[in-house]
């Protein structure tokens, strides 16, 4: 299998933006970028999306009109939406609006450990894991907050060493009953079923924050979620969030649900070959995915060209990790 590498580049190159521009030349060409890097410091997009922070560091597009515990859901989703975001536009920690959210983010952590409010008051290994990925790219993974929840996300597997959302392993009825009143709102997380299967859904997030992590990535846990995912391949997950095999396929950056790059992008990471006959399966279809033009078309039916060019950077990224480009 031999990827068109060249056209992939000479696409990105006449079509990309300056911060496609930034990281193909940082990340896969390796050439300076201090130009690149100063322009996007008056970069539109970023200047817009720092505006529109609100005082506690957060982002909220809108306000929930039902019970007021959901707003801090819309918070949570919306910020890790936007320090991704912001990532991608050449932030760092020295921007006072990234200071500002990573405070925010840490004021959801709970004595246990996890970030929690992106479910009310249930565990949220997702968006844990989202938060821990983002903490990471911007320098918090040693911080002893950022390694409490790592502790946490580790202590609570399945038996089979994957997770899940907890809520997810109990009866639908069971479920519904708990919040039919507000006063139920106030109940304690539910507790998972570890005897139940993972859920590739989860353990593909969990393995990208472990991923992200220059000590977690190489730990036996990592290891471990990473050839459960692999086993999953392609197929459906054992839970209803995203149950069609059909998800394996939509990729898409920056990564937010799992899909087969953002596996691929956590495999090449953590340590795993192009000799792992599940790897080869998957570089197998994306080499079947980059169309005549070189690029690769993100998942989803509205993504627009932008998209496909934050992609195919993403995809050239695995391609450089696993060894295989040749320019």
């Amino acid at each position: 299998m031999k990827f068109n590498i060249n056209k992939a580049i000479e696409f990105l190159l006449a079509r990309g933006n300056l911060p496609i521009l930034y990281w193909l030349k940082k990340d896969i060409l390796e050439v300076p970028v201090d130009r690149e890097y100063k322009n996007l410091k008056k970069y539109a997009s970023r200047i817009r999306i720092l505006k529109r922070q609100k005082p506690n560091g957060g982002w909220c597009k809108k306000r929930y009109e039902g019970h007021p515990r959901w707003e801090k859901t819309y918070y949570i989703v919306d910020t890790l939406k936007n320090i991704l975001k912001l990532y991608n536009l050449g932030c760092s920690i020295e921007e006072k609006g990234i200071q500002k959210a990573i405070t925010f983010i840490f004021s959801t952590q709970t004595k246990e450990g996890d970030f929690r409010g992106a479910y009310l008051n249930e565990y949220a290994p997702t968006y844990h894991a989202l938060i821990l990925e983002a903490l990471c790219l911007f320098g918090f993974h040693n911080d002893k907050r950022t390694q409490k929840a790592f502790r946490w996300i580790i202590n609570n597997r399945q038996d089979d060493g994957g997770w899940v959302i907890p809520y997810r392993t109990i009866n639908k009825e069971q479920l519904k009953r708990r919040y039919n009143f507000e006063a139920q709102l106030k109940l304690d997380p539910v507790k998972p079923d570890k005897s139940n299967p993972f859920s590739h859904l989860v353990t593909g997030m969990v393995l990208r924050a472990l991923a992200a992590s220059p000590t977690w990535k190489k730990s036996k846990e990592a290891h471990i979620a990473g050839e459960l995912l692999m086993s999953r391949f392609f197929k459906a997950d054992k839970y209803e969030d995203r149950p069609l095999p059909s998800f394996w396929e939509e990729i898409t950056y920056p990564f937010w649900a799992t899909d087969i790059l953002s596996g691929l992008d956590s495999l090449s990471k953590i340590g795993f070959s192009t000799e792992h006959v599940k790897i080869q399966l998957a570089l197998n279809w994306l080499h079947k995915k980059q169309n005549q033009q070189g690029h690769w078309k993100a998942g989803f039916k509205k993504s627009s060209l932008e998209d496909h060019l934050w992609v195919t950077l993403a995809v050239l990224g695995v391609i450089k990790r696993f060894g295989l480009l040749e320019l």
